[in-house]
């Protein structure tokens, strides 16, 4: 599954100013980590009914429909629910657009994890605005959603902006399996696809008329 720059670009996509609690929840469904490392427990966050499977469109709605009196009520955390289910969405895309390659190698685990690692500063250094959406999470609100608390969601902000903000950690190695163009076409037909879903939802008009009232 993609690292935190891909979600930010995409949700940089989806919205060009997007608002710190979107950056923060297109994080958060990853935030389990600080508790464990079981898949299990990652496929709960994901919002998956049984590990291995992914939530569908019905799904993520029924989802996003069960947190609309909320949602309502507080336009921030409208903002937080919207991008933890990009999130998801785009776990799920990722998954049967990209990751298949990686299966293929003899290697695949390793270079996957030296290959999204190395996307994280590339994306970090070439696509523009990319360091100032790691300033504005750090201002995010976060809440409680998806069965993880607020606090673990800081502490794995802190934990992501902390190894991003180290150099030090990006391979030297170039891209051999997944491309710049290859990338950057998911990151784009990723945003279109949320961009349309949203729409169908009338999340944007109800977000407007909801933050104008």
């Amino acid at each position: 599954m993609p690292w935190p720059m891909v979600h930010f670009a995409i949700a940089s996509e989806v919205s060009s100013n997007p608002s710190p609690e979107f950056l923060l929840g297109s994080l958060a469904p990853d935030s389990i980590h600080v508790r464990s490392n079981v898949r299990s427990e990652k496929a709960k966050t994901h919002l998956m009914i049984e590990e291995g499977r992914f939530a569908t469109d019905e799904e993520l709605r029924a989802f996003w429909e069960s947190y609309k009196q909320q949602a309502e009520r507080d336009p921030a955390f409208w903002q937080y629910l919207c991008g933890y289910i990009a999130h998801i969405y785009t776990d799920r895309v990722w998954t049967f657009d990209i990751y298949p390659a990686y299966e293929e190698h003899p290697e695949g685990r390793k270079r996957y994890t030296q290959e999204v690692t190395k996307m994280e500063f590339m994306i970090l250094r070439n696509r523009s605005g990319a360091r100032e959406l790691l300033h504005r999470l750090d201002v995010a609100k976060a809440y409680d959603l998806g069965g993880l608390l607020e606090h673990e969601v800081v502490q794995y902000r802190k934990v992501k902006v902390d190894f991003l903000n180290n150099p030090a950690h990006e391979p030297a190695e170039d891209l051999s399996i997944l491309s710049v163009d290859v990338l950057e076409h998911f990151i784009h037909t990723t945003a279109v696809r949320l961009k349309q879903m949203y729409t169908e939802w009338n999340v944007f008009e109800d977000l407007r008329s909801t933050t104008l009232s």
